[in-house]
């Protein structure tokens, strides 16, 4: 079972239910969608039409709902070429427009039937597999061309990305990396758990397991300010009109 971090999942009773099923349960890091891609896919799918129908003031969603995972269900996916309706049974799924056509009811109880719709859905699942293991290949490459290894070693100072809101305060000019964090222990090859250098009000240190995406190496401000001061010099001569011209383009 992969689930988010939330003390609903993280509770002894769920703990107890994953022990008593044999259910090992992985946690995704915070911040890294792709860490439960599918399940994040379907949600903004989901957003995304609901923002379509919905009123300003954003009461009526529950109302559209039924219609939108109705249009979500019966719309074939790039990823496996069928519907979901089709690849769970095996047949499109009936419209408004075929319940009030007039149409066979006894081939619903046609033994042949039956097993002409069992033998569609299997063929129809595997070949839906095959799909998606090609459209996964093909992300896989494109992932691959722009990718670079990341690694940090234990002890390494660390900043972490974090996205905060503030009111008042342009999210856009908000300070995203936090720190310094300092590595405890490599989860994997792409997760990391850190350990921040402060302490908190109650006087503990904050720990958490993130992704390598969301690190970037720790630097003294001081340094790095210094760093950024350098200006490069230019020992040509500035003519008069190049001295408008900069003057022009700051106004």
């Amino acid at each position: 079972m992969i689930s988010d971090r939330g003390r609903n999942f993280l509770s002894n009773l769920v703990k107890t239910i994953n022990e008593l099923c044999q259910t090992s349960h992985i946690l995704t890091t915070a911040y890294h969608p792709q860490t439960n891609g599918f399940t994040e896919r379907i949600n903004k799918t989901l957003a995304v039409m609901l923002s379509m129908y919905t009123d300003v003031e954003q009461k009526n969603w529950d109302t559209v709902l039924p219609f939108v995972t109705f249009t979500y269900n019966s719309a074939k996916q790039n990823s496996t070429g069928f519907s979901p309706f089709f690849l769970i049974y095996g047949r499109n799924i009936p419209t408004p427009l075929d319940v009030i056509l007039p149409h066979n009811n006894d081939q619903d109880h046609d033994d042949s039937y039956v097993q002409q719709l069992i033998t569609r859905s299997e063929e129809a699942r595997q070949l839906a597999k095959i799909h998606i293991k090609d459209a996964q290949a093909s992300d896989k490459r494109r992932y691959d061309a722009r990718h670079r290894s990341v690694s940090y070693e234990i002890g390494d100072l660390v900043w972490v990305y974090t996205s905060i809101r503030k009111v008042g305060l342009s999210e856009k000019q908000l300070s995203r990396y936090f720190g310094p964090y300092r590595i405890t222990r490599q989860m994997s090859e792409v997760t990391y758990e850190v350990d921040r250098m402060e302490t908190d009000k109650k006087r503990r240190k904050l720990k958490d397991v993130v992704h390598v995406l969301r690190i970037k190496p720790y630097y003294e401000p001081k340094k790095r300010l210094g760093e950024e001061q350098h200006v490069v010099v230019s020992r040509r001569p500035v003519t008069r009109s190049q001295t408008r011209k900069q003057r022009d383009a700051v106004l």
